[in-house]
C-alpha cells in the first residue's frame, strides 16, 4: 500500500495526543491518552499510552499502519539511547510504515517556526527550551529542564509565599486566601501539616501556578508580582544562553513562548519575560505560539516523506483540527 497518510504524536506527562491527517493536510482522525513520558512510568507501559491513542487516531480516520508516515514527539526522548529505545519499541508495535522519534520541545518549535529556525520556550509542568538556527544547528534541553521555572517550581514558590508570611518571614499576600479556599483549608498550618505528611507532591505545587497568575491580575498583589517578575527573568535565562551559545544575540531570531504557564490570566508575564530578553537580545521576535506541538510532529512527518509544506497544507490542517477542548489539559482517567 502507499504510503500516503500522515501521522503526529505529542506525548508527555499530563496527556499524549495523536492527529492523523491526508498528505493534503485535512485531519480525518484524532485520539487521545495518559501519561506517556518513559522516565515517569514503566517504559511498557509509555509505549501502551502511545499505542493507544494512535489506534483510536487510525480508527477514526479508516486507514491502515502500513500507509502511515508518523513522527512521535515524545517527552523522555532526551538522552541518544532514548531515541534509540524508543525507535525500537515503536517500530515493534508496528503503527505506522516508517517513523521517526524528536524530543516534544522540538516539536513545538516545528509548529510554530515556519522560518525554519528559532527558539522555544515550553513553559508547562517543567521549563523546556529548544533551538534550531539558521545554519540547521539544533538542541534541546532535555534533563537540564528539570531546573527552571515551570508549574511545579512557580507552586513552590506560592506555597512559601504563603508560609512564610504566616510566620513572619515574608509579607502579608492574598495567596493565603486563596491557596486556602482553593484546597479547603481553614489555616495556613493546615498548609504546613499536608507539606509535614508529604502530601504536598509536584502535582499540587502545579495546581498552585495559576493562583499566582490570580493575584497578580484580579488584586494587584505586590507579593505575586514580585514573584512574577522573578519567574520572567529566570525563563529569559534559557533563550539569552542559546542565542549566546550560538551568538545570535544580534541576530532577528523567533522566540516562541508556548505552553499552558502562558495562559495564565493577563499578560504581565509575556511583557516581562520580553522586556528581559530584549534588554540582551533586542532583535529577537518575541510571540506566542499559534499551533498545538502535535501540529509540529505531522510537519515532521512531512519532512519524513520529504514532502514540501506549503501554505494550502498548513490551511488545511488549521480548518480541520479536533475541537479546543481536545487539547485542554486535564486528569486522565
Amino acid at each position: 500500500m502507499t504510503v500516503d497518510i500522515l501521522l503526529g504524536v505529542d506525548g508527555g506527562k499530563s496527556k499524549t495526543v495523536c492527529l492523523v491527517a491526508e498528505r493534503s493536510g485535512h485531519i480525518i482522525g484524532w485520539g487521545r491518552s495518559g501519561n506517556s513520558d518513559k522516565y515517569y512510568l514503566p517504559f511498557e507501559q509509555a509505549l501502551d499510552s502511545i499505542a493507544v491513542c494512535t489506534h483510536q487516531a487510525l480508527g477514526m480516520a479508516g486507514v491502515h499502519p502500513s500507509q502511515v508516515a508518523g513522527c512521535f514527539g515524545l517527552a523522555g526522548a532526551d538522552w541518544p539511547e532514548d531515541f534509540e529505545q524508543l525507535q525500537a519499541g515503536l517500530e515493534r508495535l508496528s503503527l505506522v510504515q516508517c517513523l521517526v522519534v524528536k524530543n516534544d520541545a522540538t516539536i513545538v518549535l516545528r509548529a510554530n517556526a515556519p522560518e525554519g529556525f528559532g527558539v522555544v520556550i515550553s513553559a508547562g509542568t517543567h521549563l523546556a527550551s529548544a533551538i534550531r538556527t539558521p545554519q540547521g544547528d539544533e538542541w534541546h534541553s532535555a534533563w537540564f529542564s528539570v531546573e527552571g521555572a515551570g508549574g511545579i517550581t512557580i507552586g513552590h514558590k506560592v506555597l512559601w509565599a504563603v508560609l512564610t508570611a504566616e510566620d513572619g518571614r515574608g509579607r502579608p499576600t492574598v495567596l493565603t486566601q486563596l491557596v486556602l479556599q482553593t484546597k479547603g483549608l481553614a489555616q495556613p498550618l493546615d498548609l504546613l501539616r499536608l507539606l509535614s505528611q508529604g502530601a504536598i507532591d509536584d502535582r499540587f505545587k502545579a495546581s498552585l501556578a495559576p493562583l499566582l497568575f490570580m493575584a497578580h491580575h484580579r488584586y494587584c498583589d505586590p507579593v505575586a508580582t514580585a514573584l512574577l517578575l522573578e519567574v520572567a527573568q529566570d525563563m529569559s535565562r534559557w533563550p539569552l544562553a542559546l542565542l549566546e551559545r550560538y551568538q545570535l544575540l544580534q541576530t532577528p531570531m523567533p522566540v516562541i513562548l508556548a505552553g499552558g504557564l502562558f495562559k495564565g490570566e493577563g499578560k504581565f508575564l509575556i511583557e516581562a519575560l520580553t522586556a528581559f530578553i530584549h534588554a540582551r537580545a533586542p532583535l529577537a521576535q518575541v510571540r506566542l505560539a499559534q499551533h498545538e506541538p502535535v501540529v509540529g510532529a505531522l510537519l515532521a512527518a512531512c519532512d519524513l516523506l520529504g514532502q514540501p509544506v506549503t501554505q494550502d497544507l498548513l490551511n488545511s490542517l488549521a480548518a480541520s483540527m479536533p475541537p479546543a477542548e481536545f487539547f485542554n489539559t486535564q486528569k486522565e482517567e
